[in-house]
């Protein structure tokens, strides 16, 4: 498996700084999800507990996963101080078993994207039909496809935050390049650290995403032998009409 993404130490710390407050943007679509299915679910790549915290503080069971060492610390310290206690798997979404099944399996923001090699995507699909309940609704989103999706030539700024924890403030600049018609995103993040007092750091990294046609991903649903398939657009009630919004994908294990 080649997929490699490093949260951890400074970008880990940071993460949670991105997206603001509550709600999130896709928060109520999960939360009516999980109701009305009821039973166990399990967040996959949970990170530092953006969702699965408010899910758990809102009275639903939510386990979480994620490869992320420091993440899952984080998720942790912040559910001691909630008086909560979730369960959590650190392991990767295509390599892992875990004991029990769930009601439900979700995937947010997206992060299904980072499985761009054929066989970890298809590895983590077989691992998402072996954690579900017969019955069980799988909630997957993914960027769509493009051969129009323009590249960002010049550096332009995506994240600037404070950093408490390490008393900095990271600027987080980006270039993007996309291949195969608009399949894969080649993603180019330049990343500068200033603190008081030292001199100034800049380190990069490069990372890959996977965009899918409906059709595409409909199709590797199929064959990872999940039943009863839609998508819809967006998170909100009628769904979106804008083309750039996640396609969220349902699928169920069958009974």
């Amino acid at each position: 498996m080649t997929t490699v993404w490093d949260y951890s130490g400074l970008i880990a710390a940071a993460y949670e700084h991105y997206f603001g407050a509550e709600p999130y943007w896709d928060q109520a679509f999960y939360e009516v999800r999980l109701r009305a299915n009821g039973g166990r679910a399990l967040e996959v790549a949970c990170g530092s507990g953006r969702l699965l915290l408010p899910l758990a503080r809102d009275g639903l069971d939510v386990e979480g996963l994620d490869t992320s060492r420091d993440m899952l610390e984080r998720l942790r310290a912040k559910a001691r101080a909630m008086n909560l206690a979730p369960v959590l798997h650190q392991a990767p979404m295509q390599d892992f078993d875990l004991p029990g099944r769930y009601r439900t399996l979700f995937v947010p923001a997206s992060s299904f994207g980072i499985l761009v090699e054929p066989d970890e995507i298809r590895a983590a699909l077989a691992c998402f039909l072996r954690a579900l309940e017969p019955g069980g609704e799988l909630l997957v989103p993914v960027t769509a496809a493009s051969a129009g999706h323009a590249p960002i030539l010049d550096w332009r700024e995506r994240r600037n935050v404070h950093v408490p924890d390490y008393d900095a403030q990271l600027i987080v600049d980006e270039r993007t390049a996309y291949e195969d018609g608009g399949r894969i995103q080649r993603w180019f993040l330049r990343y500068t650290v200033d603190r008081p007092g030292k001199p100034q750091a800049v380190f990069f990294r490069e990372h890959r995403l996977r965009h899918y046609h409906p059709e595409e991903f409909r199709a590797l649903l199929a064959e990872a032998g999940f039943e009863g398939i839609s998508m819809r657009r967006g998170y909100t009630e009628p769904e979106s009409s804008d083309p750039d919004d996640d396609l969220v994908f349902s699928a169920r294990r069958p009974r």
